[in-house]
C-alpha cells in the first residue's frame, strides 16, 4: 500500500508521533545547552604559576597553601 493510499487517521497519528519526537528532541537539546552553559560559567579557574610552580595550590581546608 503506497503512502498516498493510507487512511487519514493513520497519517494523523504518524504526524502526532513525529511532532512529539521533534518536540522531545528540541527540549533535550535545550537542556543540554543550558547544562553546558552552566558548566562553562560556574567552573572555577585553577591558579597556575601562583607560587612559581606549575602545580596546583590548595586554597581552602586543612591543607591550605600546600602545592600538589
Amino acid at each position: 500500500m503506497s503512502l498516498l493510499m493510507r487512511p487519514l487517521e493513520t497519517m494523523d497519528d504518524r504526524e502526532k508521533v513525529n511532532k512529539g519526537k521533534v518536540i522531545k528532541y528540541s527540549q533535550e537539546k535545550f537542556e543540554d545547552a543550558k547544562q553546558m552553559s552552566m558548566f562553562k560559567f560556574l567552573r572555577k579557574e585553577v591558579e597556575v604559576n601562583g607560587t612559581g610552580t606549575h602545580k596546583y595550590r590548595i586554597k581552602e581546608g586543612p591543607n591550605k597553601g600546600k602545592v600538589l
